[in-house]
């Protein structure tokens, strides 16, 4: 049984916010499983600023037996100045603050994490990473009672998204330049959930160093895991490969293939890649043309309702696809349809997403938007 999966079917209530607080408590080097190894790459690409935490290659020993005291905080509001006196809040997903035995109110380090579990949630152009950066300096200048430079805290800001995408990269590329722009020195690191689908190296995925936690305790490297312990962190590392997906998503593909030989979303992508761009179809037609696909492929005959259901999942501005296990906007391979009228669900038209259509919506399940409905312009995800 995997707690996450179950948990995120339907409208379920595992959303960012949940995934950044089990992620904070997997941060906790006061844990038995506090993965140290996150912060590597962070400190070992800048010695200089974070030399007290290194021991030549190796993050030194940040457990309650070092002299550093460490603390791990999720949902963090910090709030930023803004022209006219105006401010503005910002909530950063996870604090990690590193105290020496001197230090009083300021710790000597700070990472600021900002999570994504879906590449819908980024926010195109909103400057989120760069005013939550600002507002943890804001709030260490407020706590040392004015800004000191020499008072300030080393700091370092790590994104989390599911993959690379290009929004993905372009958001974390609008940071590194409002940085640059101030002449602030602050590393910033890009980190993904999971592998890069094209095997592009780079940082180590943060499910690399959940399973490196794992296979350590099982050579007697580290100290033993509570079995509990294991259970969750294996349970949680399924829940990340299988990109977030509910066990309702998975069972409606493995049901599917059983049925129809592949899912049947696929035999919409097959015919979608038959027809025309900016030309009208009748979705009557297009459901006929998969039915006849279906049958034979696999010999069978499809169930109507399923035909309707992937029809739903596979227009991008249909509201109703958010019930049918639609979590991430960013699913090419189902992102095939819109309707040019959202008055006429009758007419439809093929999306090219190098080219996609001009103010038209996209809508996805989300559970931390207003009644769980997603929703953004479809050049946001594909610029033209």
């Amino acid at each position: 049984m995997n707690i996450f999966k179950i948990l995120a079917s339907n409208d379920g209530s595992i959303n960012e916010p949940n995934v950044s607080s089990f992620l904070a408590y997997l941060l906790d080097p006061n844990e038995n499983h506090g993965l140290n190894s996150f912060l590597a790459p962070i400190l070992l690409a800048n010695r200089e600023s974070f030399k007290e935490l290194l021991i030549q290659e190796r993050v030194r020993d940040l457990s309650k037996n070092s002299p550093f005291e460490v603390n791990v905080q999720a949902e963090i509001t910090v709030e930023l100045e803004l022209e006219g006196g105006r401010t503005k809040t910002r909530d950063i997903d996870i604090l990690i603050e590193i105290y020496n035995g001197s230090d009083a109110v300021v710790p000597r380090y700070a990472f600021c994490i900002e999570n994504k579990i879906k590449d819908g949630a980024i926010a195109k152009g909103g400057r989120q990473l760069f005013e939550e950066i600002s507002g943890l300096a804001n709030y260490y200048a407020g706590a040392n009672d004015g800004f000191s430079a020499a008072a300030m805290p080393a700091m370092a800001f790590v994104f989390i998204t599911p993959r690379k995408s290009p929004r993905a990269v372009e958001e974390f590329g609008e940071l590194n330049r409002e940085l640059a722009a101030r002449s602030w020195d602050i590393p910033s690191f890009h980190l993904t959930w999971g592998p890069e689908p094209s095997g592009e190296a780079g940082s180590v995925p943060i499910a690399a160093m959940l399973n490196k936690t794992l296979l350590e305790e099982a050579a007697g490297n580290i100290e033993p895991i509570y079995e509990y312990t294991k259970h969750t962190l294996k349970s949680f590392l399924a829940f990340i490969k299988s990109d977030f997906q509910s066990y309702k998503e998975e069972k409606t593909a493995v049901t599917e293939r059983k049925d129809y030989g592949k899912p049947v979303s696929q035999y919409y992508r097959e015919v979608c890649e038959q027809l025309e761009y900016d030309r009208d179809y009748r979705t009557a037609e297009i459901r006929s043309r998969v039915e006849k696909l279906v049958y034979e492929t696999s010999g069978k005959e499809i169930r109507k309702n399923t035909l309707a259901d992937q029809l739903t999942v596979c227009i991008v501005n249909n509201r109703n696809r958010r019930h049918y296990g639609v979590g991430d906007p960013l699913r090419d391979e189902i992102n095939l349809l819109y309707y040019p009228s959202e008055n006429d669900r009758k007419t439809v038209r093929r999306i090219d997403l190098n080219r996609p259509p001009v103010g038209i919506p996209i809508y996805w399940r989300d559970a931390d938007a207003e009644g769980g409905l997603g929703q953004c312009l479809l050049t946001d995800l594909y610029p033209r």
